[in-house]
C-alpha cells in the first residue's frame, strides 16, 4: 500500500510551532467575537506599513481566488485599522493580524493568543525588526496562519447553527453511520439508500445539499484525485438526478478540474479534502462542492461527507463555508 502523503498545512503548522509564542489570555466567558464572515482585521503600527510591502504580502496572500467557485471570490476580506485606533471594540473582532516593527529584535517573533477579547478569536501578532524579515516570516507561515483562521470562522458559524439541530435528521444518521453530525432546521432528507443519504435544504432561489457516501476500503489509491472523482460521479450519476428527463449531477472536469489537498486537521483525523465544481450532464445547472473522504476503521469503509451549493447569479463563498463547517462537526464515537 502506498504512504499517505504529507500535507504541507501540517508541515507548516510544525513550523510555527517552532517560532510562535502564546499570547495566553483569560479563558473565562467571553463576549461573542465580532465581524463578517471570512474578515481579517489587520492592525498595523502606520499608514505607511499598510500602504506598502507589509500590506501588498498580506493582500497578496489573503486576497487571492478561493478555488472551485464560478465567480471570483477572495479568500478573506481584509480591513485595516491603525493601533492608535484599535480600541476595545476593535478588539473583539475575530480574526486580528496585528504588524509590529520593532528594530532592535535581532529577529522575528510571532505569538498567536485563542479567545483573547471575544469569542471565538485567533489572535496573530508578528514582531519584526524590519519590514522585509516581517514579510519573510509571514511568506513562510502563511498556510498556518490561514488554518488557524479557518477554524474561528467554522467555530463561529456552528455557534449560531448548533442550537438549531435537527435531532431526527442527525440520529438517523448516527444510527446509518455511526457517527454523529450536526444537521441545523431547513434541511431534509432526500435520499437514504445503504450506501448514499442525500440531505437537502431548498429556498426559492438557491439549494443546498450535503452527501454522505461510502464505499469498501482497499487501498490508499482510493485516496488519489482519479479514484475520488471516479467514485463522486458514480453515486451521483446513480443517486443524484437533474430536473430534466435522463440529467444527473456529474464533477466538471475541464474548466475547473478539482483539487485534492490531503490534510490533518479534520475532526476524524487524516482525510482528502476535494473542490471543484458539479454540473449537470443533460442540463444547465452548476455550482461549487467541498467533500472530505477518510477511512473509517471501525466499518472497513471509505467515508465521503461533501457539502455542494446551487446559487446562479450569486457569490458562495460564505455558503459553501457554511457547509464546510457543518461537514466539520463530523464526530466518530469514542474508541
Amino acid at each position: 500500500m502506498k504512504p499517505f502523503k504529507q500535507s504541507i498545512l501540517l508541515v507548516a503548522l510544525l513550523m510555527i510551532g517552532l517560532t510562535a509564542c502564546d499570547m495566553g489570555g483569560e479563558k473565562s466567558r467571553k463576549d461573542r467575537s465580532a465581524g463578517g464572515t471570512s474578515e481579517i482585521l489587520v492592525v498595523t503600527q502606520n499608514d505607511e506599513q499598510w500602504d506598502g510591502i507589509i500590506g501588498d504580502t498580506i493582500r497578496a496572500f489573503f486576497l487571492q481566488p478561493q478555488y472551485g467557485l464560478p465567480q471570483p471570490e477572495a479568500l478573506y476580506k481584509l480591513t485595516h485599522i491603525n493601533v492608535s485606533g484599535f480600541s476595545d471594540m476593535f478588539k473583539k473582532h475575530k480574526c486580528l493580524l496585528i504588524v509590529e516593527i520593532n528594530p532592535n529584535l535581532d529577529k522575528p517573533v510571532v505569538e498567536t493568543g485563542e479567545d483573547l477579547w471575544a469569542a471565538p478569536q485567533r489572535v496573530m501578532k508578528i514582531v519584526a525588526p524590519d519590514r522585509a524579515s516581517w514579510c519573510q516570516v509571514f511568506n513562510e507561515q502563511k498556510e498556518a496562519y490561514k488554518v488557524m483562521y479557518d477554524k474561528v470562522e467554522r467555530d463561529r458559524i456552528m455557534s449560531v447553527l448548533r442550537p438549531s439541530n435537527d435531532v431526527n435528521i442527525t440520529q438517523k444518521i448516527k444510527e446509518k453511520m455511526g457517527f454523529d453530525i450536526t444537521i441545523p432546521s431547513g434541511f431534509f432528507i432526500s435520499k437514504d439508500e445503504p450506501d448514499f443519504m442525500w440531505i437537502r435544504k431548498e429556498l426559492e432561489k438557491n439549494s443546498f445539499g450535503i452527501f454522505i457516501y461510502t464505499t469498501p476500503y482497499k487501498d490508499t489509491l482510493q485516496l488519489e484525485m482519479p479514484s475520488l472523482v471516479s467514485l463522486r460521479d458514480r453515486m451521483t450519476q446513480k443517486y443524484v438526478p437533474g430536473p430534466a428527463q435522463g440529467s444527473f449531477m456529474t464533477t466538471e472536469k475541464e474548466d475547473m478540474p478539482p483539487v485534492v489537498n490531503y490534510i490533518s486537521t479534520f475532526p476524524t483525523g487524516f482525510a482528502a479534502e476535494m473542490r471543484g465544481m458539479w454540473c449537470l450532464v443533460g442540463d444547465y445547472m452548476a455550482g461549487p462542492f467541498i467533500s472530505y473522504t477518510f477511512p473509517d476503521n471501525r466499518t472497513g469503509n471509505l467515508v465521503t461527507l461533501e457539502g455542494y451549493v446551487y446559487y446562479p447569479n450569486h457569490d458562495k463563498r460564505d455558503d459553501l463555508l457554511q457547509l464546510q463547517s457543518i461537514l466539520y462537526s463530523v464526530r466518530m464515537p469514542e474508541e
